[in-house]
This record gives structure tokens, sequence and C-alpha cells, in this order.
């Protein structure tokens, strides 16, 4: 019988040994995805960095353009009353 508890006894131990060398790979795995997210969460950081950099360009062109087209507003009015004038005096002549 004590033959036999020495035998349970051996096996518990390698048991161990074995679930001693899993939690260390289970470690050593948990270690990897650890520094895996942190540099996709670092390249997802300059992505995002990335778009916020070109949406400011774009709404800075868009108000650009818009206060370019309020500036030429009156110009584009005046220009209107001159073609009008000059339909006006066309349309007077011919009648």
């Amino acid at each position: 019988m004590e033959e036999r508890i020495l035998q349970l006894l051996e096996g518990l131990k390698s048991e161990i040994g074995d679930l001693r060398s899993d939690v260390g790979s289970l470690k050593s795995e948990m270690s990897d995805l650890k520094s895996d997210v942190g540099s996709l969460k670092s390249e997802m950081h300059s992505r995002f960095d990335r778009v916020d950099h070109l949406l400011e360009g774009i709404g800075g062109q868009l108000e650009h353009q818009t206060s370019q087209r309020i500036a030429e507003g009156p110009a584009i009015t005046q220009e209107l009353k001159n073609i009008k004038s000059r339909i006006f005096d066309l349309e007077t002549k011919t009648m």
C-alpha cells in the first residue's frame, strides 16, 4: 500500500510539474498578447491621429472655399446686373 501511495505521490509531483510548465507557458502567451494589444493600441492611435489631421485639413479647405464664394458674391451680383442690363438694352433696340 505504501508503494501505491508513493506511486501516486510521484504521479502527483509529475502532474504539478506539468501544471507549472503550463502556467509558465500561459504567462508567456499572456505577456505576448499584452505586447500585441499595446502595439495595436499604438497603431490605432497613430491612425486616428492621421485621420483627424486629414479631417482638419478638409474642414479648413471647405471654410476657405466658402469664404471665397462669399467674397465673390457681390462681384457675381454685379455681373448679373450688367448682363440683365445688356439683355434689356438688346430687347429695347429690337422692339
